[in-house]
């Protein structure tokens, strides 16, 4: 797998980019990769980037590399050859699939890219054109507030990187969760699924992440402590294993309430399965420690 879209996922990871480039005209994704000679290879390429670090073992290697060695990957053949416009700032890392259909369009190499003003865009990969963009917003929403934490600002919208599955649904799916508020103050974190086709919502639409678990603690109530999407972000690439999507929840720079949580979803109905929390213990900062007690 060469050239400068997947030499630039393999190197991703999951920063948020310098300020000068936050403040540029576009907020988008700089394809920060390579040299002239390689740049016939971007669009042949059949190796697919389909999660975080392309492995769920978050390696980020790629270990049947055949172009680039320490000898080509040179200051004056490396360098920036692309920028790909989005709505928001971005977090997640692109995935890429090659050779897909779009409707209407013909078979492209696809970059997906999602924004923190919770958009979702699949980029052809060679000229930068968008073929499609959707929105993850609900009626009458915007996206989340910084939450008072200067981790992600100004905007929370989709944080973590999504996930593909190419062979779910009719045309495969990208899962994401997508962070937003309402008019009146509430907040929602939610697991939607696309075609990665057209970005048309999958399986009866979003699912509204909402969860319990026994036990006392931050923000417990009648014996069971309770997920509050406010208090946390999606922060960690999603993860999809033996058709379950599993998600993590971070704090807001741990102010407080906040436990730590681990989310199972079905992959084709997203419906939830499983949530694992680390027993309250009393204190601020709780973080998710193997030597906890888990509910499976």
């Amino acid at each position: 797998m060469s050239g400068p879209f997947f030499d630039f996922l393999r190197g991703w990871e999951g920063q948020r980019f310098p300020s000068p480039l936050r403040t540029c005209a576009f907020e988008g994704v700089i394809l920060s990769a390579l040299l002239a000679f390689a740049g016939s290879a971007t669009a042949q390429s059949s190796v697919s980037v389909t999660t975080y670090h392309n492995d769920s073992a978050r390696d980020g290697q790629y270990l049947n590399e055949t172009i680039l060695t320490p000898t080509n990957v040179t200051v004056s053949t490396f360098g920036k050859v692309g920028f790909f416009p989005t709505d928001g700032l971005v977090d997640a890392q692109p995935l890429y699939l090659s050779a897909v259909s779009i409707p209407g369009q013909g078979v492209h190499n696809v970059l997906y890219v999602a924004s923190e003003h919770d958009s979702v865009y699949a980029f052809d990969a060679t000229t930068a054109g968008v073929l499609w963009h959707v929105s993850l917003l609900g009626p009458g929403e915007t996206t989340s507030d910084d939450r008072g934490c200067g981790q992600v600002t100004p905007e929370i919208g989709i944080t973590a990187t999504p996930v593909i599955d190419p062979l779910r649904g009719p045309n495969g799916a990208l899962y994401a969760i997508a962070m937003s508020k309402d008019n009146s103050g509430n907040y929602f974190q939610r697991l939607h699924a696309l075609d990665l086709t057209t970005g048309a919502e999958l399986f009866g639409g979003p699912t509204t992440i909402q969860a319990a678990f026994p036990g006392t603690g931050a923000n417990s109530s009648g014996g069971n402590v309770i997920f509050d999407p406010k208090q946390y972000k999606e922060r960690p690439g999603l993860l999809l294993l033996n058709g379950r999507i599993y998600t993590t929840w971070s704090s807001h720079c741990d102010i407080a309430p906040y436990t730590s949580w681990v989310m199972a979803f079905d992959a084709s109905r997203r419906r939830h399965l499983d949530e694992w929390r680390r027993p309250s213990c009393g204190c601020i900062g709780q973080h998710l420690f193997p030597r906890g007690q888990w509910h499976l």
